[in-house]
C-alpha cells in the first residue's frame, strides 16, 4: 500500500475529529465547502477508508483503500500504463512538490482532459459511495501531500452531494426508511466488540475476589454480604416453595451453604443490576422479574429431567444480562421507544456475552446468554440452553411449536406436566415478593 497519503501531523497542523453517526458527512462537505476549507478528510467505516483532499473548499483528489477501488487501477487499464509508472510518478510528484496528475499528463504525453475527467468520475464515485455510510469514524486535518496540491481536478462537492442525494434516495429509500445512524453505531460497536462494558458492580467485584481465595470460608462469604435488601432476597429466595427446599432456611449460614456459591453469585448479580441503570428502574426491575421466572422454572425442568437444577437455576436467572446493560448504554443516545427496543432484542444475546465475558462468568452462563434464542447454535452446552430456552417461553407464556427447529426442544418441553403451567401465576406473585423490598 502506498504511504504519500498518510497525513503526517504536528502542533502547527489543526484537526477535527468525530463520529459519521453524529456528523454525517454530507454535513462535513457542506462544512468544508462552505468554509473553504483546505486539508485531507479521512473516513474510516468497516475495513474500508477513504481520503478526499479538498483546496479551497473543492474536491481535488480521493485515495480509496478498498481493492477493486483504487485510483491507479483506472487509470492502469484506460491509458495502458503499468501501475509501477505511475507509482513512479506519483513519487517523483511528491519530491518535486508539484501536482502528481500535471506531471502524469506531460510526461506520459497523455491527454490532460481525458486524465481530468477519469478523476473526476472516479473521486465522484468514490464520494458518493462514502455518503451511504451510516457509522465509521472521520477526522479532517488542515495539511495537503504537495502531490495533491495545485490539481487539474475541482470538483464542487455540493453539486456531487445534490446529485448523489438524488440517486440514493431513488435506489435505496425503501430499504433505508427506517435506518437510524445511532442504531448503525451502536450496532457495529456490538458487532466488533469494541463497546464500553461496564465494570462489574462493587458488591459483585467484592464476592469475585474472596472466590478466588483457596481457603475461602462460608464466614468469609457472610462478610461481603451486608446489604440487608440482598440478604432477605437470599433468603426469600431460598425459602420458596418453586426453589425446591422443603425445610425452611432461617439464617444466612444456612442458605449460603444450601444453595452454593454459584447460585449466590447469581442472585448477587441480579441484586446489583437492580440499581444499574437509575433512569430505567422500571424497565429493570420487569427484567429481573422476567430472569427470575426463567430461573426458577429452569431448575424445576433441570431437576425433572435429572440434570443440574442449580447451573439452570443460574444461567436462567442471567440470561437477560444484555438486556439491562444496553438499557444503561442506550440511555446516553437520543433515539425513540420503538427504535430503542428492537435494538435491545436484536443484539442483547451478543453484548449480554460480551458482558459475562469481561466479568469472568463461567463458559456455560456465556453459552446460555449468547444462544438462548437460537439454542441450536449452542456447541458445549446445547442441552442447557434448550433448557433455559424452554423456560424462556414458558415464562412468556409461550411454547414451542411444531415449527420449532432447535435441537431436543420438543424432548425438553416433554419434561413440562400439564400442571405445570396452573403454577405459573402463583409464580409470578411469588417472584414479586421475593424481589420487593423488606
Amino acid at each position: 500500500m502506498l504511504t504519500h497519503f498518510n497525513i503526517q501531523t504536528d502542533n502547527t497542523h489543526r484537526s477535527v475529529e468525530g463520529s459519521l453517526s453524529l456528523m454525517s458527512l454530507s454535513d462535513l462537505i457542506q462544512w468544508i465547502e462552505g468554509s473553504r476549507k483546505s486539508g485531507t478528510l479521512l473516513t474510516v467505516s468497516d475495513d474500508s477508508t477513504r481520503r478526499f483532499f479538498f483546496q479551497d473548499g473543492k474536491l481535488i483528489f480521493v485515495w480509496s483503500d478498498p481493492e477493486g477501488q483504487q485510483l491507479f487501477e483506472s487509470i492502469a487499464k484506460q491509458f495502458r500504463l503499468s501501475r509501477e509508472t505511475i507509482a513512479e510518478t506519483l513519487n517523483h510528484a511528491d519530491q518535486l512538490g508539484i501536482s502528481f496528475i500535471g506531471l502524469l499528463s506531460s510526461d506520459q504525453g497523455l491527454p490532460l482532459d481525458a486524465l481530468v475527467e477519469l478523476i473526476t468520475r472516479y473521486a465522484e464515485q468514490s464520494l458518493t459511495a462514502a455518503l451511504t455510510w451510516h457509522a465509521g469514524r472521520f477526522s479532517f486535518h488542515d495539511i495537503l501531500p504537495p502531490s495533491v496540491l495545485c490539481s487539474p481536478v475541482t470538483i464542487k462537492p455540493l453539486q456531487v452531494l445534490l446529485d448523489s442525494t438524488v440517486q440514493i434516495d431513488e435506489t435505496r429509500h425503501s430499504a433505508q426508511a427506517d435506518v437510524d445512524p445511532i442504531v448503525n453505531e451502536v450496532y457495529e460497536l456490538i458487532r466488533k466488540g469494541t463497546v464500553e462494558i461496564p465494570p462489574l458492580p462493587a458488591d459483585m467485584q467484592l464476592l469475585m475476589d474472596k472466590v478466588n481465595d483457596p481457603n475461602l470460608t462460608i464466614h468469609q462469604i457472610i462478610d461481603c454480604l451486608t446489604d440487608p435488601l440482598l440478604v432477605s432476597k437470599i433468603l426469600r429466595i431460598c425459602n420458596s416453595p418453586f426453589y425446591g427446599r422443603r425445610m425452611k432456611v432461617d439464617s444466612l449460614h444456612d442458605a449460603v451453604v444450601y444453595m452454593g456459591l454459584k447460585s449466590l453469585m447469581s442472585i448477587v448479580t441480579v441484586n446489583a443490576l437492580s440499581g444499574f441503570s437509575p433512569a430505567n428502574i422500571e424497565q429493570v426491575q420487569k427484567i429481573l422479574h422476567h430472569s427470575m421466572m426463567v430461573g426458577m422454572i429452569a431448575k424445576q425442568l433441570a431437576r425433572d429431567m435429572g440434570n443440574n437444577h442449580d447451573q439452570a437455576f443460574v444461567c436462567g436467572l442471567l440470561h437477560d444480562l444484555g438486556r439491562i446493560v444496553l438499557l444503561e448504554i442506550l440511555s446516553k443516545y437520543d433515539l425513540d421507544t420503538r427504535k430503542r427496543e428492537q435494538l435491545i432484542q436484536d443484539h442483547h444475546q451478543p453484548l449480554g456475552a460480551l458482558v459475562a465475558k469481561k466479568w469472568n462468568f463461567s463458559d456455560d452462563i456465556q453459552e446460555v446468554i449468547r444462544y438462548h434464542h437460537l439454542p441450536e447454535q449452542a456447541q458445549q452446552f446445547p442441552q442447557l440452553t434448550q433448557i433455559v430456552y424452554i423456560a424462556n417461553l414458558l415464562a412468556n407464556n409461550e411454547q414451542p411449536t411444531n415449527h420449532d427447529t432447535s435441537i431436543h426442544a420438543a424432548d425438553v418441553a416433554g419434561y413440562v406436566p400439564s400442571a405445570f403451567f396452573d403454577h405459573l401465576e402463583e409464580l409470578d406473585r411469588e417472584i414479586a415478593t421475593i424481589l420487593a423490598p423488606p
